[in-house]
């Protein structure tokens, strides 16, 4: 669904360097869990950003993960069928993403996504999930940010 544009008065922070990282959600134990099976490990995104500082984002989906990583890594696939990451720069040009907010009532990320159609000047804002937007931004070849109230921490 398309946003309407919120004023820009946001610090943003541009990042130079996306890495993927995995964790065990019990980093001290490598028991079973009750059940019996063990933990699976959850993908995480580190951003580094180009103040120096990094933003970390948790809770990100496997094949998303992959997907990312395997463009970050220059892996190319057999597969010449499109995902909807690759279509979206088929049909209009990506212009920025930032990762910018909260998801109201949750502890959930949202990005804004800005495209626009080719030939036109009119950009739209459209609300995608980040680690989606990372991987359209990856794709697309463009800038990702990150809002400075998303990395400050209220006192």
């Amino acid at each position: 669904m398309e946003k309407e544009p919120s004023p820009n008065t946001q610090e943003l922070h541009k990042v130079i360097k996306i890495d993927v990282f995995t964790a065990s959600p019990d980093v001290f134990s490598t028991e079973e869990g009750a059940d019996g099976t063990y933990l699976v490990e959850m993908p995480l995104l580190n951003f580094e950003l180009e103040n120096g500082e990094n933003f970390l984002m948790t809770s990100i989906p496997a094949s998303i993960a992959v997907d990312i990583a395997r463009r970050l890594n220059g892996v190319e696939g057999t597969d010449d069928r499109l995902t909807i990451g690759e279509l979206v720069p088929e049909v209009c040009i990506v212009e920025k993403i930032t990762i910018d907010s909260i998801v109201p009532y949750s502890n959930a990320y949202q990005a804004t996504v800005e495209i626009r159609l080719e030939g036109f000047s009119e950009i739209h804002h459209f609300q995608m999930i980040p680690s989606h937007a990372t991987l359209l931004a990856l794709i697309a070849n463009v800038d990702i940010y990150i809002a400075d109230s998303l990395i400050r921490s209220p006192e």
